[in-house]
């Protein structure tokens, strides 16, 4: 499979890469990794997401500008789409999609496989580890600036190495990167230390709304869409919010209820071993990693969070 892509990569001049919306550092990261292989190697290549301007948290990676909106009317011959476990969540339409070759590289498990060519490992920690195998692999030369995008794939989708998806693999592949020039400080600073005054300030508010059920082994916070007004926040700015759910003493799964419109709420779930959180997303029709995974629920707040409560009573 690794040596199909990289003769399709050899044998094909255009390019479009494309990841999920809201993306993570892991979509972002890989993108443009997959993105700058390709502009080294002299092809057309374009850069896309459904959400667009990408999380501004990212935007001190050099080629952050160069990712556009999905316009479904580029002139490629080969579509990658990257950490994206269902078609729909790219933007990408069916119909630009048909006359072209479709490479899915994925490690969600709930993937079905809706490439042509489909590259899913579940036990990969991130995408940035599948790229950097293909890559290699096939002989391609991995710069500094094409590393340093695999890095940060890795780095963030490991949780800085801290999640139970962190393998020898991801240790290995990062001390590759790191001999190829890349700079942790300058990653780690830009990510994890550049928090914004009315960030924080929306954190306090939502540390504030904090609760625990099921003898404390699910923690609860919340944002409304007042919060998000009253300190001139974003969606955005709430990234890693759910982590501080999930670090409570005792906790064993952390939850982060995100209005998202009327109605509309965005749940974000955590744990911190052995309970596989995707099976409930999957539960309200979203999906995931067994220790991090995504749905949307429409509701009250109220009602939102008792139907959490429920979904989580195997808990005790």
């Amino acid at each position: 499979m690794i040596e199909q892509i990289g003769k399709l990569i050899k044998e094909n001049e255009r390019f479009l890469v494309v990841s999920h919306k809201d993306p993570d550092g892991d979509a972002i990261g890989s993108s443009l990794a997959m993105y700058a292989l390709l502009e080294e190697m002299g092809k057309t290549v374009y850069v896309e997401n459904p959400t667009s301007p990408p999380p501004r948290l990212f935007a001190f990676l050099d080629d952050y500008a160069k990712i556009e909106p999905v316009t479904n009317s580029k002139d490629v011959d080969v579509v990658f789409i990257l950490d994206t476990a269902e078609i729909s969540r790219c933007g990408v339409d069916r119909e630009f999609l048909k006359d072209k070759t479709v490479v899915n590289i994925d490690h969600h498990k709930t993937n079905a496989g809706f490439g042509d060519i489909n590259l899913i490992e579940p036990d990969a920690s991130a995408v940035g580890c599948l790229l950097w195998d293909i890559f290699t692999r096939n002989g391609f030369d991995i710069s500094r600036r094409v590393a340093t995008y695999l890095y940060v794939s890795i780095l963030t989708d490991t949780g800085s190495f801290r999640y139970g998806s962190t393998t020898p693999r991801a240790f290995e592949i990062s001390a590759d990167l790191l001999r190829r020039g890349v700079e942790p400080w300058h990653i780690a600073y830009n990510i994890y230390e550049m928090m914004e005054f009315n960030t924080l300030k929306l954190l306090g508010l939502v540390l504030n709304t904090l609760e625990t059920y099921h003898n404390g082994k699910l923690a609860i916070v919340w944002i409304t869409k007042e919060m998000f007004d009253s300190t001139g926040t974003t969606r955005e700015d709430s990234e890693g919010f759910v982590n501080y759910a999930r670090g409570v003493k005792g906790a064993e799964v952390g939850a982060l209820i995100r209005q998202d419109g009327e109605n509309y709420f965005k749940i974000s779930l955590r744990s911190k071993d052995k309970i596989d959180v995707s099976r409930v997303a999957e539960s309200f029709g979203g999906g995931g990693h067994k220790n991090a995974a995504g749905c949307e629920i429409h509701g009250t707040l109220e009602e939102v969070k008792n139907k959490l409560i429920e979904a989580f009573s195997f808990l005790g």
